[in-house]
This record gives C-alpha cells, structure tokens and sequence, in this order.
C-alpha cells in the first residue's frame, strides 16, 4: 500500500508542473533539455562567473549549523539527501530547502551497479517521496553515491524527470586527513567559472569552510549559485569543458 500511495504522489507531483508550463512553442528549458539528454553533467559552461557549492550526504545532526552558516554568509547550496537520513533530521532537511535546493542522493547511498534495475527505480522513488512529504520541495537534481552510474542507471533517473550531476572541484573534506583549512584552500586553487564543487554535510568544522569559502570566492570575483541557477543560466557544454 506504502509503495502504492508513494509512485501516486510521485506522479502527481512530476505531473504539477506540466500544468503550469510554458505554452505550446516556447523553447524549453536549459534544465528540461538536459533531463532529455539523460547524461551526468559536471560543471556549468564557464561563461559566467557562477559556481555551484554542493553538499552531500545530509541530512545530518550539523545541517542546522551548517545552513545557518550558509544563510548569515548569503550563499546558496545544494544538498544531496539521502532519503533514509530525512526521517531523522527533518528539520536539517526544511532547513537546507529553505538555504538553497535538494537533490537526491539515493534511499540508502548504496553502490547503484550492484542493484536490478528495480530497485535502483525503488531508491530513487522512496527518496523522491520523502523529500516532497518533509519540505514539499521535488528534486530535479540526482548525485550516484560513489559516483557510480551507467546509461541504465541515467534512463532510470531522465523517467523521474532527474539530471545527473556529478562535480568538477572535489574538496577532499572526505579524507581522513580533512580539515576546514585544507578544504578551503583545496577548493579555492581549483575553482573556477562554472565549477561544481563537492563537500560534505557531515562534519561539524563545514560552517567554517563556509565563511572561508565566502571570502574567497568573493575575492576571486565568482558568486555562488544553486546548481539549478547554474544550469539554467549558465548550462555545460561538455565535460572537457571542466578541465
């Protein structure tokens, strides 16, 4: 029955904005095009001063620190869910909706090649459903845990209306090793117009790689942009382009 009601109210809610959509003749969307194309994307186009900070991972018992750093620095995030983790933390979930936009991240962050393409569909659907039942927000934006996706896994996602978004700029703030000074720096000598960058809503010290990110980023003159902002206004035009 749970299943049952969970693909209706999926369905409904993929079918919501086609009520609203743009008349018959006018050109889509950069975003609807690359849902259509049902390839990962890994960075924006670079013709802006756009970069796109994305957290994984959450929600967790630091999202609140971390989107009230993000907030009081003004800069919007991305969150990638893990729709098993919103039932614990779903006030880090409403918080980081409000901050920014939310993607999904699978049910369970499992290996998705390893799974029938059953239930590779059942992760993705089950976070989808319970992203929309706590912020009634709907992800248009899908991260592979691990980052492991195949043409199979994008035609899965391209059915849910979901781009896959993968990232040009990795943090490192998931080594051993990691701090927020390291992870500032690391993101700072590799960002650039259009990048994607990969952090972590997992660590207690992420507020302070925030504020640094701020003041650098402001210093380096690129403003920071949700990754749906990034890719309606400034889209990707291959991955070589990222390099």
């Amino acid at each position: 029955m749970w299943r049952r009601s969970a693909l209706l109210l999926v369905a409904a809610a993929l079918a919501a904005p086609a009520a609203a959509a743009p008349p018959a003749g006018d050109a889509p969307t950069h975003l609807q095009q690359l849902v259509w194309k049902g390839q990962p994307v890994y960075c924006g186009g670079g013709r802006k001063r756009f970069v796109a900070l994305t957290f994984d991972d959450g929600p967790s018992p630091s999202t609140l620190q971390l989107v009230s750093a993000l907030q009081r620095h003004r800069v919007p995030a991305s969150f990638f869910l893990v729709g098993s983790r919103v039932a614990f933390w779903p006030a880090g979930a409403r918080a980081a909706a409000r901050a920014g936009v939310l993607g999904n991240h699978t049910w369970s962050h499992p290996h998705l090649l390893r799974l029938r393409p059953a239930l590779v569909s059942r992760q993705l659907q089950w976070t989808q459903v319970r992203i929309l039942q706590t912020t009634r927000r709907l992800p248009a934006v899908f991260r592979p845990p691990y980052e492991q996706a195949n043409p199979r896994v994008d035609r899965i996602a391209r059915s849910l209306g979901l781009v896959d978004v993968r990232w040009s700029v990795d943090s490192g703030d998931s080594l051993p090793t990691a701090s927020a000074g390291a992870v500032a720096r690391t993101v700072l000598q590799a960002v650039r117009p259009g990048s994607i960058v990969l952090l972590h809503d997992s660590h207690s010290w992420e507020p302070q790689v925030v504020a640094a990110l701020a003041t650098g980023l402001r210093r380096l003159h690129l403003k920071p942009v949700t990754l749906t902002t990034l890719l309606e206004l400034d889209p990707p035009t291959s991955r070589a382009a990222c390099r």
